[in-house]
């Protein structure tokens, strides 16, 4: 009849180990254990389905008498006891489990991608931040190019062209009306001739470059954290790529100059 020969830990009793067997599964057996008044729960550390698993059992008793506490209690360590029912099985292997290995790799697997999630968040805060400094950056030096006028100005030229086209083109217009198609149609032509300007500025050599400088700056900014050596004798801007950032765990980077250490999420 098959069943399972187990090792069962437990953190209240640190360095002893149970080696039993059952024709449950090993995770029931640990349940009821615990309901048993344990100030810890019983943890399965390895299990093996076998033929014959009370004369497996035996066999692994008899190889660990001489650490033996009470009973299937057994003063030694968890990979001592594995081995000494691997070879008391022999080939007769159904199935076996590394739980704690299981449960050590799973766990470093979570910590590895949690540290990853982690990381990740800081340099997507980073790339944010860095992207939005250079984006007020360039809107301001943009800005600069406009010649910035209050809109009045450009509403009082409009309404000298206007009042000069209307006194040419109809002298017989009376004083009233003549005053409010100046002020109307003043305004209209002054966001003309703004709009006009505006459109010049945008199309000029110089706004142009720098319209280009902008956007090879913001795409640098989003694959890139760009920062500026602590060395004062240095002061070189270093280049970290995303990739790399993401790539390296303990985030220990050196200025490729001077040789100062720099952590490129920090600073």
């Amino acid at each position: 009849m098959k069943g399972w020969v187990y090792v069962i830990s437990n953190p209240a009793m640190p360095g002893l180990i149970k080696v039993g067997h059952s024709t449950k599964d090993p995770e029931l057996r640990a349940r009821e254990l615990s309901s048993t008044g344990s100030p810890h729960p019983y943890i399965v550390e390895y299990e093996m389905l076998i033929e014959q698993p009370a004369r497996v059992e035996q066999q692994a008793h008899n190889a660990l008498k001489n650490w033996r506490e009470r009973k299937e209690w057994f003063r030694c360590s968890c990979e001592e006891a594995i081995a000494a029912i691997q070879r008391s099985a022999g080939s007769g292997v159904i199935h076996e489990s590394f739980k704690r290995a299981d449960r050590e790799r799973s766990a470093a697997i979570r910590y590895a991608q949690e540290q990853s999630a982690a990381r990740k968040k800081e340099i997507d805060a980073k790339l944010a931040a860095q992207e939005l400094a250079l984006q007020l950056r360039y809107d301001a030096r943009l800005k600069s190019h406009f010649i910035d006028l209050p809109f009045w100005q450009y509403w009082a030229s409009g309404i000298v062209v206007v009042a000069l086209l209307l006194a040419f083109t109809d002298p017989k217009i009376t004083d009233q009306g003549f005053f409010w198609l100046s002020v109307l149609g003043g305004a209209a032509v002054g966001a003309i001739i703004k709009t006009i300007m505006d459109e010049r500025t945008k199309n000029s050599p110089g706004y142009q470059a720098l319209l280009r400088e902008q956007a090879t700056a913001l795409d640098e900014a989003r694959e890139a954290i760009l920062v500026l050596c602590p060395n004062l004798n240095c002061k070189r801007t270093v280049r970290f790529q995303v990739d790399q950032l993401l790539a390296v765990k303990d985030g220990k980077w050196n200025c490729p100059v001077c040789k100062v250490p720099i952590d490129p999420l920090k600073q």
